[in-house]
């Protein structure tokens, strides 16, 4: 029993590196990849407020889901990919205003973000094209910018105060983020498909994934701003081509 298992072992590792690597041969070029994801996300605004939590007492204990959709060049493909890109999100959360006593009104409104970033990522790949080992992590680093605006029932951007003490419900925050990831290839489960795939469309490898993400979005600590960053979940599915 031990020697057959010890030969299925041998086999294996003979055929898989060679059965991947004959896949990469037949490869078409590949510089960019794509993600889109989603994930349920609560920005920290209450953070900022001391005692005060005026984001729970809107919009209460619910989420909203954050999508982002991102694009990264690769520069260097060996033992593993460095790419770096640009991100792009929407998120969207509904509540309820609250009146001049503080408690809850019947009017709707909403706060909005639309967060812009530049990405640094590295993509341990290495396994995956070489040993047909279909896992691969990932770590990501770079700057957002959030623009953020509150609006009311009829969607036009909420104002507070009066004359030149008031002002509108909008601005931006800006700051940094990092994430962690692990991605499965899918091309590991039909290669034939994959393959089939590349040859009709250009797309070299698709994957699911999930990543943590840690945003912190405060003016790097600055103060004078609205705080929007927040630890999530992202899921989604990424294409190579």
């Amino acid at each position: 029993m031990l020697h057959r298992l010890s030969l299925i072992v041998i086999l294996l590792a003979i055929l898989l590196p060679s059965t991947a690597m004959a896949t990469n041969d037949n490869e078409s070029p590949s510089s960019w990849f794509l993600e889109l994801k989603g994930g349920p996300f609560v920005p920290n605004v209450d953070d900022e407020f001391s005692g005060a939590s005026p984001f729970k007492s809107i919009f209460g204990d619910k989420h909203s889901i954050m999508f982002k959709m991102q694009m990264d060049f690769l520069f260097y493909k060996g033992f593993g990919s460095l790419g770096i890109g640009a991100d792009l999100g929407f998120y969207r959360i509904v509540g309820n205003a609250l009146a001049d006593d503080g408690t809850k009104s019947a009017d709707e409104t909403a706060l909005i973000l639309l967060p812009i970033g530049v990405k640094l990522s590295y993509r341990f790949d290495y396994l995956a094209k070489e040993y047909n080992i279909p896992l691969v992590p990932y770590v990501k680093g770079g700057l957002n910018y959030v623009l953020w605006w509150i609006t009311e029932g009829d969607g036009s951007i909420a104002s507070w105060g009066e004359g030149q003490t008031g002002g509108n419900a909008s601005g931006a925050t800006y700051g940094f983020e990092f994430s962690v990831g692990l991605a499965i290839l899918l091309d590991f489960f039909d290669p034939q498909s994959a393959r089939s795939l590349d040859q009709e469309t250009g797309i070299n490898n698709s994957y699911i994934f999930g990543e943590y993400v840690w945003s912190f979005n405060d003016n790097f600590g600055g103060g004078n701003a609205l705080m929007v960053g927040g630890n999530y979940w992202l899921v989604g599915l990424g294409i190579q081509f």
